[in-house]
């Protein structure tokens, strides 16, 4: 990065800060976010113990299981540092992804509480070094974080998030195709990369109506989020 690039964010991000009630709403963002990550490990190995339903899925019943974990791991984060970097250029746009994010985080959390299942059949473990020890906790595989996928979800924030044209016609193509090699490696059922759609942008429409509010009110939504999600870690430690 340029040292143009550095000093046009810094500038940006100084004037942001400096304005009434920016700072209180990404700073709960991201106190919501990091509470609830480090309960991540002990919830996903506390769900990981429950039985749940095995579905029938015509489209994994037709493709065949083979292991794409390095394109997977090459699309999602590269163009996930890619749209970062882009981002942070603009904090209000910043701000707004740290709230979908949060949000999207908040409904994957309880939507895979709420709907049990069971891995696909023919499932072949995706390798995700970043997941395994910053959301897992360990190199144990987690199988059961189905509905819905995350991995989606992110290529979803992504193409919402890139501003340009091109970029959203690159991001466009490369959430399907992600999508596409998530369901031939029989990681999730197809309503789970279905549900990611609904659910992400659920959580985009959510953070729009809130981002520009007063920053108490603002504040106070993403604290009920914050109850939300400890009300399910809390159900989750009951499972078994």
């Amino acid at each position: 990065m340029s040292k143009g690039y550095n000093t046009t964010v810094l500038q940006r991000w100084k004037e942001s800060l400096s304005t009434s009630g920016f700072a209180p709403k990404l700073l709960t963002a991201v106190a919501v976010f990091v509470s609830g990550a480090l309960q991540f490990p002990t919830y996903f190995r506390n769900i990981q113990k429950r039985q749940g339903a095995l579905l029938n899925d015509l489209v994994l019943d037709n493709i065949p299981a083979l292991d794409f974990s390095t394109p997977i791991f090459a699309i999602i984060y590269g163009l996930l540092i890619y749209m970062l970097i882009r981002v942070l250029r603009k904090p209000d746009l910043f701000l707004l992804f740290a709230l979908t994010f949060v949000i999207e985080t908040v409904f994957r959390m309880t939507t895979i509480y709420l709907f049990p299942l069971n891995p696909p059949k023919d499932l072949v473990l995706l390798h995700d070094i970043f997941s395994e020890l910053l959301i897992y906790g360990d190199a144990d595989p987690i199988t059961k974080d189905l509905f819905f996928s995350g991995h989606t979800a992110t290529m979803v924030m992504i193409w919402m998030f890139v501003q340009s044209r091109t970029e959203k016609i690159i991001g466009g193509i490369a959430t399907f195709v992600l999508a596409f090699l998530l369901l031939i490696q029989h990681i999730h059922y197809t309503i789970d990369v279905l549900g990611a759609l609904f659910f992400t942008y659920l959580s985009y429409l959510i953070a729009r109506q809130i981002v520009d509010k007063k920053w108490q009110i603002t504040v106070g939504i993403m604290i009920g989020f914050y109850v939300v999600l400890q009300t399910v870690f809390f159900l989750g430690s009951k499972i078994g």
